[in-house]
């Protein structure tokens, strides 16, 4: 099974929360705690995520009475390969792709490694081509492709 963990997919959660609003306010700050709440994470999780965004400057950190954590780039701007290897790591369906950070062992004598590369490198395209705005009305990516 080729699954996200749970950092990634909450984190996911957190930037479409901010994304759902940028259209109207795209300055608009949010707090952790509102955060929390609008995404159904607890506030341990969302601090520790929203540490992790503002260090890969996902969302910035603005201290005081007005300030919170926004979104730096439009939602449309950022990709939902950006966000899961900014949390997960490099795109690596198997140890046999070059992106993998745990080489195989029997690479050498692999008939297939240059065929999961293939796949590996089809699925990274095709997240590149989400964006979180696509994520977050994935209807017009579908309205996209039939075009």
């Amino acid at each position: 099974m080729i699954k996200l963990n749970k950092m990634t997919d909450y984190g996911a959660v957190l930037l479409s929360v901010m994304a759902g609003c940028y259209r109207r306010e795209p300055m608009r700050h949010f707090s952790a705690a509102e955060l929390a709440r609008k995404s159904g994470l607890t506030p341990a999780t969302t601090q520790k995520l929203l540490k992790h965004l503002a260090r890969c400057d996902f969302v910035a950190a603005e201290r005081g009475k007005m300030g919170g954590y926004r979104l730096t780039r439009a939602p449309h701007a950022i990709s939902v390969a950006e966000i899961v290897e900014t949390l997960e790591g490099p795109i690596a369906l198997t140890a046999c792709v070059t992106t993998s950070t745990d080489p195989c062992a029997s690479r050498r004598n692999c008939c297939i490694g240059g065929n999961w590369e293939k796949i590996n490198s089809t699925i990274a395209d095709a997240l590149d081509k989400v964006s979180l705005e696509d994520l977050c009305h994935p209807e017009n990516v579908f309205q996209q492709e039939m075009k």
